[in-house]
């Protein structure tokens, strides 16, 4: 790729804002996670999600291995999560941040997230610098109410509802 192309892509990319998720797994008993913004829905019937991890990752090899995963959706006020599991802290120390519990799939799940997606690993594929997972919706937890923590523009932001007349 040309470097004018993909410095513009890069621009480009940093004006599509996406709630900020942490993607967990656990295999061998040991917990897993990363911060990610390349989740999305792929259809309603099966339910199911894509996300989408650098292999170059860490949480790479778990989460090719696991049978499942959670899409965490975290909340305005979460930053500080998001910033633990994006590389401030490694291993199991990044499940020092927020108060974690374990679903009766054994996944780990954020029990103040704004909404807990469980997923069965259903396919996998790669292109380019990373692997494309397809997860099929097992169990879903919601909070009452939906304040998205945001990264648009390499930082943190909140939405806001806009007024109907304007």
């Amino acid at each position: 790729m040309n470097s004018e192309l993909g410095s513009g892509f890069k621009l480009a990319m940093r004006r599509l804002t996406s709630t900020v998720t942490i993607l967990t797994c656990r295999l061998n008993g040991q917990r897993y996670g990363m911060t990610a913004t390349a989740v999305t829905s792929v259809c309603s019937d099966p339910p199911s999600l894509l996300v989408c991890v650098n292999r170059s990752a860490s949480f790479h090899a778990p989460m090719a291995e696991a049978t499942h995963f959670c899409v965490n959706l975290l909340k305005v006020g979460q930053q500080h999560i998001s910033s633990a599991f994006g590389g401030s802290k490694k291993g199991e120390e990044k499940f020092s941040e927020g108060v974690w519990l374990t679903s009766d799939e054994g996944i780990p799940y954020l029990a103040d997230a704004q909404a807990n997606i469980i997923c069965t690993s259903s396919n996998s594929f790669s292109f380019g610098t990373h692997t494309i997972f397809i997860g099929q919706v097992e169990n879903i937890m919601l909070a009452p109410e939906v304040s998205p923590l945001l990264y648009q523009d390499g930082g943190f932001a909140k939405a806001f509802s806009l007024s109907a007349g304007a």
